[in-house]
């Protein structure tokens, strides 16, 4: 701030003002701006695609004319899968296609018709992959009959003021067919400045790209907030802006906190305001973060609208499973970032704990503000190098702030779920893909000799140790355009480290045929697991443990070695990882270990995780000299109990080949399908 200049407070108050002056922002297209979902042009109305617009999608990919620019003729099946697809981007994006119709002949309160609606295309703002890296992509198509008429400019202009004046994007690019003069023609008029030929869906195209010149905004490409990346997988770079702190951040907090707490009501419970703009005296990016703690996500669509309506958009996905993360670009250099977690989320505590120890830690504060200065000195431009070099002093910090005994403990408790009779299918894998995620993820956040990559597209872990057990890839993501390419990135980088590793599959994991891609690189599918879960409301909660079998929680390096040693493939491999586990473990995470002993001796193991509404139950082992005794029986039913004890109304299970009839017969139920697959 220059002395006796305006302050934060001056620009943040004249910046409410200006939005009650207009609808959003001032935009020359859109004529009426009621929500992202629904707004208005000279001449066009445009609304949110939805699920009952397929007839709309069958009728213009069955249309010669149309389909000849846009990759040939498609089946109904394909006009589904393609209404399917677009409609996720807005779930989970905040953005995605309109349909457009004639303002004249649309029923609304702009024009009082009521005339039956005159559809001419549709347009929007997808997400999409070229060459490798994240796009946010303007794309149009017209009905025959409404070309020629100046209507594909217009509609491409009010996606461009989406982009820029509404979401905040940095750039967005337009692509078409070589041979396509004539949108070509309409993205120089709009102001898209051609870039570079590419190859999409096989076929020649042309790419442009158009900036936003209004100041530094979002980038839908950047790398999320990551743990070190290790290898050369970001997209292009953004500029790294860092400033000394400002008393007045605090404040700017508070005021946003109370509009947020007054427009979710119910459904917030904590908020916290997070990151280095929350540490007094430490230089950061002119950002708010806030760590919202919602009651229940599957409250998100409502929680989405609410947010929208105070101009927060979810523009990229969450590279952390059951979390959400919310953007909105202010004027005058302030920005807010949402994070959101349900209660009883583990990434409350690690942000949390972070912000609080660092203040009561003046040494680790000074090394963090020095770290970052001289990082933002010396990738001024390339905000991606910035974010990975702080990611080794984070992680120390983190595993610090995760054992310091002054820690704040009095955290929310996860939300249980509800009876079982109300899971969806969908939300039944979403949750189960969510809670493996987490047991294979948790620990790795804070030791220290594990490599944890998280950015979009792909989870690693790299324990160093030589285990495929401690090494592997998970929530895959990837277009099929760049499924191989990302394959081939993956393989290269274990080949280079010279360790074993296993590729887990989900049921939701993109593309949908992964599996094939992976065998065509060299890949073996070595294990598929069935995904059950069980009903704790339906069961009556007894037990049967033999009485010569001690159950104990292991919390201790003595114990967590029992573990281990239960049954391993290298056994040094084992014994290494879980001394690393002593080290870290508290009361605070959301996984317990348990070991069975007979006469002293470790027989049987097995580990819950309490995540996304469910108890996971995994890692049950009985050592090969012990089997058929009923010891895994009574592993599994001491865990169900707990489960049951604590408000879990699900718990689930991935079942071996083996394993499964037995299952069956106690009651699991099968949802899905866990693949490994390994690279020879």
């Amino acid at each position: 701030m220059l002395p006796g200049g305006p302050s934060f407070f001056d620009y943040f108050f004249q910046y409410k003002k200006h939005l009650k002056k207009v609808n959003l922002y001032k935009m020359k297209t859109i004529t009426q701006f009621k929500s992202i979902e629904l707004f208005s042009t000279e001449r066009l109305i445009a609304e949110k695609i939805k699920v009952n617009d397929l007839d709309k999608f069958i009728s213009m990919h069955t249309n010669p004319k149309v389909m000849e620019i846009l990759g040939g003729l498609r089946t109904a099946e394909q006009s589904q899968e393609d209404l399917d697809w677009n409609l996720r981007q807005w779930k989970e994006n905040g953005f995605g296609l309109w349909m457009f119709y004639l303002k004249d002949a649309v029923p609304c309160e702009d024009t009082g018709s009521t005339s039956k609606k005159i559809w001419v295309g549709r347009g929007g703002l997808r997400r999409i992959e070229v060459d490798g890296h994240e796009e946010i992509e303007v794309a149009y198509a017209l009905i025959p009959e409404f070309l020629n008429k100046g209507l594909a400019t217009e509609i491409t202009k009010t996606c461009t003021e989406i982009a820029f004046e509404v979401l905040r994007l940095n750039n967005i690019v337009c692509f078409t067919l070589k041979t396509n003069k004539i949108s070509q023609r309409v993205m120089e008029k709009v102001g898209f400045q051609y870039e570079r030929d590419i190859i999409h869906a096989d076929l020649p195209h042309v790419l442009y790209r158009m900036k936003n010149l209004s100041g530094t905004n979002f980038d839908a490409r950047s790398a999320p907030e990551g743990q070190k990346l290790g290898m050369v997988f970001v997209n292009n770079p953004r500029k790294v802006e860092i400033v000394p702190y400002n008393q007045e951040w605090t404040e700017f907090y508070k005021q946003e906190a109370e509009h947020l707490q007054k427009a979710l009501g119910d459904h917030l419970r904590e908020i916290y305001h997070i990151g280095s703009t929350a540490i007094s005296n430490m230089p950061a990016k002119p950002v708010i973060d806030i760590m919202l703690v919602c009651e229940n996500l599957d409250a998100i669509d409502d929680i989405t609208q609410k947010l929208n309506n105070l101009n927060y958009y979810n523009i990229r996905p969450s590279v952390i499973p059951h979390r959400m993360f919310f953007v909105r670009k202010q004027e005058y250099k302030i920005s807010f970032h949402l994070h959101i977690c349900e209660r009883g989320n583990p990434q409350i505590n690690r942000h949390v704990n972070f912000r609080n120890y660092v203040v009561a830690h003046p040494y680790d504060a000074k090394r963090y503000a020095e770290l970052k200065m001289k990082l933002a000195e010396q990738f001024s431009e390339d905000i991606n190098s910035y974010v990975f070099g702080k990611d080794k002093l984070v992680q120390e910090i983190d595993t610090k702030a995760k054992v310091w005994e002054e820690r704040k403990r009095d955290y929310l408790p996860p939300n249980t779920g509800s009876s079982a009779k109300e899971w969806s299918q969908e939300k039944l894998i979403k949750a189960m893909e969510a809670n493996l995620n987490v047991h294979m993820t948790h620990f790795a956040q804070y030791i220290n000799q594990v490599e944890l990559i998280r950015i979009p597209g792909f989870t690693i872990v790299n324990s160093g140790l030589p285990d495929d057990t401690f090494n592997y890839v998970l929530r895959a993501d990837f277009s099929r355009a760049d499924t191989n390419k990302k394959i081939n990135e993956i393989t290269n980088y274990f080949r280079k480290k010279n360790i074993p590793f296993s590729w887990w599959i989900s049921p939701y994991d993109k593309p949908e045929n992964l599996s094939a891609y992976l065998e065509n690189n060299g890949y073996s599918n070595t294990e598929n697991n069935t995904a059950m879960y069980f009903d704790l409301d339906a069961w009556d909660g007894d037990v049967s443990i033999p009485s010569n079998l001690q159950i104990i929680q292991a919390k201790d390096e003595k114990t967590l070695q029992d573990f281990a040693l239960v049954l391993t493939n290298d056994e040094a491999s084992f014994k290494k990882y879980f001394e690393w586990i002593a080290s870290i473990l508290t009361d605070d995470d959301p996984i317990e270990y348990y070991v069975g002993y007979i006469d002293g001796k470790p027989v049987v193991r097995g580990l819950s995780c309490y995540f996304a509404q469910v108890a996971g139950l995994h890692w049950l082992s009985t050592t090969p000299s012990e089997r058929k005794k009923g010891y895994g029986k009574a592993m599994q039913e001491y865990r169900l109990k707990r489960a049951k004890e604590l408000g879990y109304h699900i718990a689930f299970l991935q079942a071996s080949n083996e394993g499964y009839p037995l299952y069956k017969k106690l009651g699991y139920e099968e949802c899905g399908v866990f693949k490994e697959f390994k690279h020879s």
